[in-house]
């Protein structure tokens, strides 16, 4: 990989980079046919035995994406590295979350081809020119390239950062433009990069499995903030992270010039090789698609005749392991685990419950000012108002306030990584935003289903008024309960999130070396479905569960709304709610 570099990569360094991700490819693949397993047995045996998770109250609601073809479009000037200076073009953020810029909004208007798109996943939004030029600074090994661009044409800055891909130096007009952006900017980013966490499939929960296998077998324990976007681009960071100390040694001391040309011919660089073996990566695992089907027909047929016989021997394994591992690993959770719970317990609810507590109040304000409105405008204006207090969740701008409280986790939970080692912070802001949106939609959703099946039995404004502020109190009891569930399970999942990889690698030299001494157990037709990596994971997870067990059942003593909807008043949610007699 060594030799001169002028940003574009040559022949040989292609080559070798093809090689890289083919392998890559190659070898993650037999992990995510192993998960695929896993996970497909898993469902199979819950279905015989399910253990449901609480039943929400609120109505679920199917809009899972923006109802708007673009959610915000307007001029920004935007820094060109290769001129040198700063250029006006008109950005459009569309319902996917995918930026695209033009020459002008008449260019837009004309149906030309825009001058450049992008998607969100994996970016950072950076607020200020020394946060961006310090991590263009740790991403070039120390190159002090000064100022990363000229002077701008006022002081409105923000940024979108991303280690290997395009850089975007942006300046709005004004404070509220920048405002608008920011927000519209967040929501891409977050609904891009955790595409598959939404996603509720086997395949996604197999997928993000295996990527943590993978790098366990090299070392690696808990794999964070790389597990952000779709699966190529997981894959394309997984790879960059073997890739990087590499292209470091041999390829940076190679760039000649100042320092500033150096900064940006090393960037260059970087994207290059990114985008190179992240089209790589797209191909190889496109082509598996089609074997994957194949193999989860294969896998039911296996699973399904033999699934009790499974069971039992998975069981049998089980109990042979936990006599080996569940003493160490008691030992080392009450050692270097459990003094620490309870203190990341209180920090990761207070963020997730201050944000929650907003999505709450900001429903009610939303609510309560449309019944002001009907006090004092025909009823007609209810059907519009509606759709727009549906459309909430997708309005980034007023969500904002709610999601800031999940940016708190980036402070508090600095010292995690020191400590255990957890570099997940970005994933764990997004996933409490995440469930904080989630809130808002199903609370709008049921709002409106609960009016829709009521509107008839009132007449004129003052009734109408009367139903639509006991549905919002009946609404807000639901929260609540949804809440609690929602809290507890984000809480208990991140905390296993957090300990868990530090004890499997605490336990690795004394408990994970022994289990090829169990191989023989498994059956040659159970191979590959019954994993022993997967067996021993669920052992340590087990000797974790009661310390984060006994923090969750402290904070919800401690806490002024409950962690559970266990024991709410209100019934698990129907659209045929009797709640016009409940009104009386």
């Amino acid at each position: 990989m060594g030799g001169r570099c002028s940003s574009a990569l040559n022949g040989r360094q292609r080559r070798y980079l093809r090689g890289r991700a083919d392998a890559a490819v190659k070898n993650f693949v037999p992990y995510y046919q192993r998960q695929l397993a896993t996970a497909l047995l898993r469902r199979v045996s819950g279905e015989l035995d399910p253990q449901s998770k609480p039943a929400l109250q609120l109505l679920p609601s199917q809009l899972r994406e923006p109802p708007d073809a673009a959610l915000h479009e307007g001029s920004l000037s935007q820094y060109d590295g290769d001129s040198h200076s700063w250029q006006e073009n008109y950005f459009v953020l569309l319902g996917d979350f995918t930026l695209q810029w033009f020459e002008s909004e008449e260019a837009l208007r004309k149906g030309c081809e825009p001058r450049g798109s992008t998607a969100l996943s994996g970016y950072l939004l950076l607020s200020s020119p020394s946060e961006y030029a310090e991590s263009l600074a740790r991403l070039c090994q120390g190159l002090a390239g000064g100022s990363p661009f000229a002077d701008a044409p006022g002081e409105f800055l923000f940024f979108l950062y991303h280690p290997f891909r395009r850089q975007f130096c942006f300046c709005a007009g004004s404070a509220g433009s920048r405002r608008i952006w920011r927000a519209a900017l967040r929501d891409g980013i977050r609904y891009r990069s955790t595409e598959l966490q939404r996603r509720d499939s086997l395949e996604a929960e197999a997928f993000l499995e295996a990527v943590r296998f993978y790098r366990q077998e090299r070392g690696r324990y808990g794999a964070g903030d790389l597990l952000l976007g779709p699966e190529a681009e997981i894959l394309g960071n997984v790879l960059m992270e073997d890739l990087l100390p590499v292209l470091c040694a041999q390829v940076l001391p190679s760039i000649r010039g100042s320092e500033r040309r150096r900064q940006q011919l090393w960037l260059q660089f970087l994207q290059e090789v990114y985008t190179l073996i992240l089209s790589e990566i797209s191909g190889e695992f496109e082509a598996f698609q089609k074997e994957k089907e194949k193999l989860q027909i294969e896998l039911e047929k296996k699973i399904r005749p033999d699934l009790d016989q499974m069971l039992t021997l998975k069981d049998q394994i089980a109990s042979k392991l936990q006599a080996v591992v569940r003493g160490p690993a008691e030992s080392c959770c009450g050692r270097d685990v459990e003094p620490h719970v309870g203190c990341v317990m209180e920090e990761l609810m207070r963020p997730v419950s201050a944000g929650v507590e907003a999505v709450r109040s900001l429903f009610a304000q939303r609510v309560d000012e449309m019944i002001g409105r009907l006090r004092s405008s025909p009823v007609v204006t209810l059907q519009k108002e509606l759709p727009t207090l549906g459309r909430t969740s997708w309005q980034p701008e007023v969500m904002q306030p709610c999601y800031e409280e999940a940016d708190l986790y980036r402070e508090s939970l600095r010292g995690l990584e020191e400590r255990f080692g957890f570099r997940g912070v970005t994933s764990l802001v997004l996933g409490a935003q995440n469930l904080m949106q989630q809130l808002m939609r199903n609370a709008t959703h049921t709002f409106q289903q609960l009016w829709r099946q009521h509107r008839g039995r009132a007449a004129g404004r003052r009734q109408l008024a009367q139903m639509l502020g006991r549905i919002k109190e009946r609404v807000l009891k639901k929260f609540d309960c949804d809440s609690g569930s929602l809290r507890k399970r984000f809480a208990q999942e991140w905390l296993v999130r957090i300990f868990l990889p530090f004890l499997l690698k605490r336990l690795e030299s004394g408990c994970k070396l022994e289990l090829p001494r169990y191989e023989s157990f498994v059956f040659a037709d159970f191979g590959g479905i019954i994993n022993l990596e997967n067996i021993y994971e669920e052992t340590v997870l087990a000797a974790l569960l009661p310390a984060v067990g006994r923090a969750l059942a402290e904070a919800s003593r401690r806490g002024s709304r409950p962690l559970s909807g266990d024991g709410c008043p209100c019934p698990p949610a129907s659209a045929e709610e009797p709640l016009y007699e409940e009104m009386g």
